[in-house]
């Protein structure tokens, strides 16, 4: 039986290495000569902006802002006043960067991060200056798209001579990143005092919706919006501290070729930075700055040959370096727990907003048929604290709690030992006042998991048939036998040989018409084929 084999082309995102790496990094933020001077830390929060990643050979550079938001009460002459402040944006931040080893990284490949503020401090250094502090953890991978010709069959040669493997990968159709501004109009809602100054502005993402529709990714979520404002309200001494919120839509179509209905679509928007316009007492005018990264593929089961056992065929082999997709899911689990006040802290009159956050150190546990994940996130309320008879002011306040959360996320054929790509992230944030001294919260999480097994192995990528059969090239040569597609260029190219070497070892051939099974004398002199 003649020898055939069949091959098949596939594009994979070709793992160079990867590595998580954290990080502290402090700033000191100077209060603005314009803004009285900090009696008292409301609440700190920080966020990372701007971030350019900078492939070098042996690894990546990063560098990027960390942009405090600071709420503080002012220290004014005035006993009565207290005015609430905000200190914040491009005014407050301060850089840091590092450089992640990834030994065989080199420039012009694809670098993949995920970078994370953990957890956020401060100390009040003098009334003009706060010290920041930020734990980041910075998640690096490198990657490279091959295409690549894997064997997927082979014919006439004993099946106990053929060595092969399945392999589980997605197909990289495409991928897209760019950024975006989504601007959308805020009302007052009904029963708000009007707007004086506004404090801050925030924005999350629901969760994102996609669609396959003409080779473009349609992508349709909503962007909440929240703001936290002075009221402007009659009575002089008094300006209560508020939150508003509404939402506004975001779509986007974002073309990649090759896309087609039934294949996975990986949508990641994060928002990178809100600002906002005073446009009435009335209305807030928000706009947040996205950066999208869409990715296309199509997960696939390739048969692969890995190893040829006959003396009728030479193989060539390439080293393939992969994830191994096991599988993958998105699970969305909603956990409500109780926030009791500090004895020290002041009773509540109004709650101004809830936030919550996912602390560092969640556990993964890769179990057989899924995954568990263990960890703790940070509830807190900003509220208007209840004003002591006599006194007009009502100071805001600052309480949080820790608090508890664990999952399954069933994920078939995972067992233990495999890796784990694992997010949690909030998204949405309610609550409801109990009594002056407690509030429930109820926290979204949105937990995104991808278990995979990483694969190194060298695959056969060509399969040349030869012949050991003697009397039909002199000894020192070595028979090869033309294969459909082969061209003399093609052969001498493979022996690291010339067409006219080749030429005039077979006088007899016409160069230009080679036959399928016909047969070639290469001189083993010359002989070292790629691979």
């Amino acid at each position: 039986m003649a020898i055939s084999f069949n091959e098949e082309l596939i594009r994979v995102e070709f793992v160079i290495g990867e590595d998580t790496v954290t990080e502290t990094v402090s700033g000191q933020v100077t209060i603005p000569d314009i803004k009285p001077g900090v009696l008292r830390v409301v609440d700190v929060t920080a966020e990372v902006t701007e971030v350019e990643t900078e492939i070098e050979d042996g690894g990546v550079n990063i560098e990027g802002y960390i942009e405090p938001g600071i709420i503080y009460v002012g220290d004014v002459d005035e006993p009565p006043l207290q005015p609430v402040h905000f200190i914040g944006g491009e005014e407050a931040r301060y850089t840091f960067t590092n450089f992640v080893d990834i030994p065989e990284a080199e420039e012009g490949m694809n670098v993949f991060t995920d970078i994370n503020i953990r957890r956020v401090s401060y100390d009040i250094i003098d009334e003009r200056t706060i010290e920041v502090t930020v734990v980041l953890s910075k998640f690096v991978k490198v990657t490279e798209y091959r295409q690549i010709t894997v064997i997927t069959g082979v014919t006439g040669i004993p099946e106990e001579n053929i060595v092969q493997e399945l392999l589980r990968i997605e197909d990289v159709i495409g991928e897209q990143t760019f950024s975006s501004v989504v601007t959308g109009r805020i009302p007052l809602p009904p029963g708000k005092p009007p707007i004086q100054r506004i404090l801050n502005a925030t924005a999350d993402i629901s969760p994102v919706t996609t669609e396959i529709e003409d080779e473009s990714v349609i992508i349709d979520a909503a962007v909440e919006a929240g703001v936290m404002y002075v009221a402007d309200v009659e009575e002089g001494p008094r300006q209560p501290v508020h939150f508003m919120e509404g939402e506004f839509n975001l779509e986007e179509a974002v073309e990649i070729p090759g896309a087609e209905e039934g294949m996975t679509v990986y949508a990641n928007l994060e928002v990178k930075r809100v600002s906002y316009d005073f446009i009435s007492p009335e209305e807030v005018e928000v706009d947040v700055a996205i950066l999208f990264f869409i990715k296309v593929t199509e997960p696939k089961q390739v048969n692969v040959i890995t190893d040829i056992m006959d003396e009728r065929v030479e193989i060539e082999t390439e080293l393939l370096r992969v994830e191994d997709v096991v599988g993958e899911d998105t699970v969305h689990e909603t956990i409500t727990d109780r926030l009791s006040l500090p004895a020290e802290k002041p009773d509540i009159e109004r709650v101004l907003e809830a936030n919550a956050r996912i602390l560092e150190d969640t556990e993964v546990y890769i179990e057989t048929d899924g995954v568990m994940i263990e960890g703790q996130y940070e509830g807190s309320i900003l509220y208007v604290a209840i004003a002591e008879e006599g006194e007009p002011a009502q100071p805001v306040h600052f309480a949080e709690g820790i608090f508890n959360f664990d999952n399954f996320v069933e994920i078939p054929d995972a067992e233990p030992g495999m890796n784990a790509h694992v997010e949690v992230n909030v998204q949405r944030v309610s609550y409801e006042e109990l009594t002056t001294r407690m509030v429930e919260i109820t926290v979204v999480l949105r937990k995104f998991v991808k278990v995979t097994e990483f694969r190194q192995m060298e695959i056969v990528t060509d399969v040349v048939v030869v012949s050991p059969a003697a009397g039909e090239c002199p000894p020192s040569y070595i028979v090869y036998v033309v294969q459909s597609g082969d061209t003399l260029w093609k052969i001498a190219r493979r022996y690291n040989t010339t067409v006219d070497q080749l030429i005039n070892a077979n006088p007899d051939i016409d160069p230009h018409n080679l036959q399928i099974g016909q047969k070639i004398c290469v001189p083993k002199g010359i002989i070292s084929p790629k691979g």
